[in-house]
């Protein structure tokens, strides 16, 4: 429940509903290290440093126990320590190896996917499609044969390019399947109208749909520049492997990697990143996305030189009744694009198809550099659980033959429950006006549960049809033909009803998380979070309330946090408070980013307050609406409850991602457990906390978000 947007560029910085809501995703592998990456060599060592460095590193008022080697050598009383004395177990046997529960299940969907794909009686279409696609994929002796031969007339053809006027027309033809530089999403301005197109970079080093232009944010903080640092080298590892295997060597991978880093970084900037609105005026975001919204003239105007009109053409997308982009982004995109660029533009295509074709194709390469197995069923399963090939059959197989029925309907009826108890809350919250509490009963009213599967549905695959190998089909060529069925899948939505679920096919709905989505007002819990980590059928109230019910909560109320509270019922960038309520509500998230800044991680670093309040005040009215329901039963374990709240935040991680952890939008997970139960009474009469305890807090420091206490 450590949460993780879509395009463009504010659709982008909007969705820092993603990053900036989400509640469950594991970091990209390809984007940051992996938490169990460690320099100590041994348990012996680990055991003799606990007490000096647990010593050195002591935060204000607990320990970041969730630092490797930061632990306590004896389990901490709950009333000092809430997350690490219900996680001292866990903490003790993941401090070699790194981890969080998350983590720990992540094989779950993996291998019930995979044992269907392999039960060849059980049998649909979709079914018979993915099974042609596993099966090639993990034919690594016909995928390393192959080698790059059937890429390599692509990449020729870049290199044959002499000129821009070139470029642009090997890039609008119809017979060069890429669109390396441009990434185009469907998206909604209005969830009572129609579906428009939303462009922005393709981005080589960034996740656009997750990152944004992040890494290459400028910024004075030393913390974030050293994420920002680990991000990139880490990226930069698998373009130079592409690179070495499209004939570099290492040197001039190398060399090439840093230029592009810098070449992309001139318009990467130019979008907005996880924290573009974190500190400004309430109400900029959504005036950006207001401006953000063009009519197909105005769109096409800011290229002069990249063929937009002419790409989006060819992707059957040029004829969305609007655009969203941003200005700053289009014209510093196009800004590039000139002919003493030709070079890298050049070699920027290259390595973005060498990118996009990587699971699809050859990786000998990127498995001796050790960033990729050489497994088979896993490489299967990585080109498969793609948002470019196959991740939306995974993901409803899962849910359709693995979890069955009863999940869906049993967290559905939860997601209402919460809703409708979201909404007695703030009935009875005296700080908001009459107008206020009506906009923010109709967003509520107005919210799309996307539980576990799209509200929309999803992508319809009943008219492809792979090329089995027997029959002379490979996995690069039926990749190709499910890119160009996907392509024109997304061209007949355009100016079809708004969908509520744009997000599902832009990312993998297959990885633990969980997101609220502002520009369609909707909460989503994708089936990558429902694993036996968080989930199972037979799991007690408490423990559902604490797992998946906090993490619905929480996502609900980042309809009402700084960010989502810009956008309303509707999706429309008006922001859901009244003019005269702004005040009172920006007094109450800047008490709670107050109150977390006085918190040390470790000496000389403490949390950016400002930074991970949006997230921290979802944490806090999250926790306040389950409390709410727990009250209403009598015979509520409130020991179960909390115990479960610190299990699903229970986590190790090591000195290296320290940083990137640090500069994230969501506070430690230690932090996420004690600060929010110590601000409600509950746990001061549960547990008999008292003053001199370590999760005291006075009772006129206690920070609510709704109800008549708030």
């Amino acid at each position: 429940m450590k949460p993780k947007r879509t395009l463009p560029a504010l659709v982008l910085a909007l969705f820092l509903s993603l990053i900036l809501t989400a509640c469950s995703a594991a970091p990209d592998s390809e984007l940051m290290p992996a938490v169990s990456d460690s320099a100590t060599t041994s348990a012996d060592t680990d055991a003799s440093s606990e007490d000096s460095q647990s010593d050195e590193l002591e935060g204000k008022p607990w320990v970041t126990s969730v630092l490797q080697n930061n632990l306590p050598p004896e389990r901490p009383d709950l009333k000092d320590d809430m997350y690490t004395s219900y996680d001292y177990d866990y903490l003790s046997t993941h401090q070699v190896k790194g981890g969080d529960p998350g983590a720990d299940h992540s094989d779950d969907l993996r291998n019930a996917v995979t044992a269907v794909i392999k039960d060849d009686s059980k049998t649909n279409h979709d079914l018979e499609q993915l099974r042609i696609f596993y099966n090639q994929a993990a034919d690594g002796q016909a995928i390393k044969e192959a080698g790059l031969s059937e890429i390599q007339p692509y990449l020729d053809r870049i290199d044959a390019v002499k000129s821009i006027e070139q470029m642009n027309e090997l890039l609008v033809s119809d017979d060069f399947p890429f669109c390396p530089f441009i990434a185009t999403d469907i998206m909604t301005c209005d969830t009572r109208k129609t579906n428009i197109v939303g462009a922005a970079s393709n981005l080589l080093f960034c996740d656009v749909y997750l990152d944004g232009g992040t890494f290459y944010q400028e910024t004075d903080d030393e913390i974030e520049q050293e994420a920002a640092q680990t991000q990139l080298s880490h990226a930069s590892s698998y373009v130079i492997g592409d690179l070495m295997a499209a004939g570099m060597d290492e040197d001039a991978a190398t060399e090439a990697a840093a230029n592009l880093v810098e070449f992309e970084r001139q318009y990467g900037k130019q979008l907005a990143g996880t924290k573009t609105y974190l500190q400004q005026d309430f109400g900029k975001m959504a005036e950006d996305e207001r401006n953000s919204i063009f009519e197909p003239d105005e769109f096409f105007g800011f290229f002069s030189n990249y063929p937009m009109r002419e790409m989006l053409a060819k992707l059957g997308i040029d004829r969305s009744e609007k655009y969203g982009a941003t200005a700053e982004w289009a014209k510093a995109f196009d800004g590039v694009w000139v002919a003493e660029n030709l070079d890298m533009i050049k070699l920027m295509a290259k390595a973005r198809i060498l990118k996009e074709t990587r699971p699809y194709r050859d990786k000998s390469i990127l498995i001796e550099r050790g960033l990729y197995t050489d497994d088979a069923d896993q490489s299967a399963w990585s080109a498969c659980d793609n948002r470019d090939s196959f991740t939306q059959v995974v993901s409803q197989t899962y849910v359709e033959d693995c979890l069955g029925t009863e999940a869906k309907e049993r967290l559905t009826e939860l997601s209402k429950r919460i809703i409708n108890t979201y909404k007695s809350l703030v009935n009875d919250t005296a700080w908001l006006g009459e107008e206020s509490q009506h906009r923010v009963i109709e967003k509520l009213d107005h919210m799309t549960l996307n539980v576990l599967e799209p509200a929309d549905g999803y992508i319809d695959y009943s008219d492809l049809e792979l090329t089995p190998t027997d029959k002379g089909g490979t996995l690069l060529s039926n990749y190709l033909k499910l890119k160009k069925y996907k392509d024109d899948y997304k061209a007949e939505m355009v100016g079809q009803p708004a969908i509520a679920s744009g997000l599902w096919f832009s990312t993998e709905p297959t990885i633990n998380n969980a997101y609220y989505e502002p520009s369609s007002n909707s909460i989503n819990i994708l089936p990558g979070y429902v694993t036996s980590g968080s989930y199972t059928d037979d799991m007690s109230d408490e423990a559902l309330l604490a797992d998946i019910g906090y993490t619905i909560g929480h996502e609900i109320s980042h309809g009402f946090d700084y960010t989502g509270a810009q956008f309303d019922a509707y999706g429309l960038p008006s922001p859901v408070f009244a003019n005269e309520d702004v005040d009172k509500f920006t007094d109450k998230t800047s008490a709670l980013a107050a109150y977390y800044s006085n918190i040390e991680l470790k000496p000389g670093v403490k949390v950016d307050g400002q930074n991970i309040v949006g997230e921290a005040n979802a944490d806090l009215a999250g926790m306040q609406v389950i409390l709410q329901i727990a009250a209403e039963d009598e015979d509520f374990d409130y020991n179960e409850f909390f115990s479960s709240v610190a299990k699903e935040y229970a986590q190790v991680i090591t000195e290296d991602v320290f940083a990137y952890y640090a500069a994230d939008i969501h506070p430690m997970n230690n932090l996420r457990t004690n600060v929010n139960a110590q601000m409600f009474d509950t746990i001061y009469d549960e547990f008999g906390i008292t003053e001199g305890d370590g999760m005291y807090l006075a009772p006129e420091k206690r920070i609510v978000m709704w109800g008549p206490d708030a």
